[in-house]
């Protein structure tokens, strides 16, 4: 199963007529996501990300261009059949027990009558919510709801789950039950593709992480990939007025032993800039790498092109 792709979305388009004329929500998003894998999708409100996902559920058709899954074209019963999904709000019957519940989703999911009851206590195992089977679900708090959320999208045995915003608004003690859940479905060669606004959460447990913006793939790759391309070198030196003059990018920075410039660069460009500057007869004060976060990443790409919101 090496190299196989749960997911391919590739040149896909979207475009939607409002009153105020037309809106492209997908701008040709290339992306694909491997079997076995947690993969992070991430955006701001508008970017494409609910777009993209309704068009893998079958849920909104595509403009143009192809999303695929496990091969299957999206939308299609072949491709629907291999995928549990998770909304970013979901609503129960809150009278219901979690298993007389859980049963009712196993049919709609096409599961036989023989092995309902099978698939319902591994489902509910697998989420370690099998000890509040005979729970009303009004009984259950908000993290407990979500787990109930994603037996509900394993009870059908897909081998991809896709989650919108799973952890959104829980605790941090829920969000950590949840990241182990994921990465325990993982170790049963589960796909797992999921939106998410808290970037630390992604860096947690994410293989591989996306950042969609204005309906377009930005970058793609593992953590290290996207947090160390992005490493910055900041360097605090001593200059005379005459090195000031040759290098405009130094900003002023107070201190206690003297007047001192402050320049923040890429690394791939830090080696040159500090031979310029001992050239130039500037005493290095300082020199610190600053390793960046996703939510760095995000917030750089982001403000680059301006944060449309919808």
């Amino acid at each position: 199963m090496a190299g196989e792709l749960a997911i391919r979305l590739q040149q896909l388009t979207k475009t939607y007529q409002t009153r105020r004329g037309k809106v492209e929500a997908l701008r040709g998003l290339d992306l694909e996501v491997r079997v076995g894998e947690i993969f992070g999708y991430i955006g701001v409100n508008g970017a494409g990300k609910s777009t993209s996902i309704k068009i893998l559920l079958g849920l909104s058709q595509a403009t143009s261009g192809q999303a695929e899954i496990f091969g299957e074209p999206a939308g299609t019963l072949a491709a629907r059949s291999k995928v549990g999904y998770l909304p970013e709000v979901a609503t129960y019957h809150e009278f219901m027990t979690v298993e007389e519940l859980l049963r009712i989703h196993a049919r709609l999911a096409g599961v036989p009558d023989k092995q309902v009851e099978e698939r319902c206590r591994i489902s509910l195992e697998s989420v370690k919510l099998d000890h509040r089977r005979r729970s009303r679900i009004s009984e259950l708090s908000k993290g407990l709801k979500q787990r109930f959320g994603v037996a509900q999208a394993l009870v059908g045995d897909p081998p991809l789950l896709i989650l919108d915003e799973l952890t959104s608004g829980l605790d941090p003690f829920a969000q950590r039950d949840l990241r182990d859940i994921l990465v325990a479905l993982r170790a049963r060669n589960i796909t797992v593709f999921f939106s998410s606004h808290y970037m630390s959460e992604v860096e947690a447990v994410c293989d591989r992480a996306a950042i969609i913006h204005n309906g377009k793939l930005q970058v793609c790759g593992t953590i290290p990939e996207l947090t160390e391309n992005r490493e910055k070198v900041e360097l605090v030196l001593q200059a005379s007025p005459q090195a000031l003059a040759e290098l405009p990018s130094l900003e002023p920075v107070s201190d206690e032993v003297g007047e001192l410039h402050r320049v923040s660069l890429g690394r791939e460009d830090a080696d040159a800039f500090v031979a310029r500057c001992l050239t130039l007869g500037c005493s290095i004060r300082r020199l610190n790498t600053v390793q960046h976060s996703l939510e760095d990443v995000f917030y750089q790409i982001t403000r680059a092109q301006g944060a449309k919101k919808s």
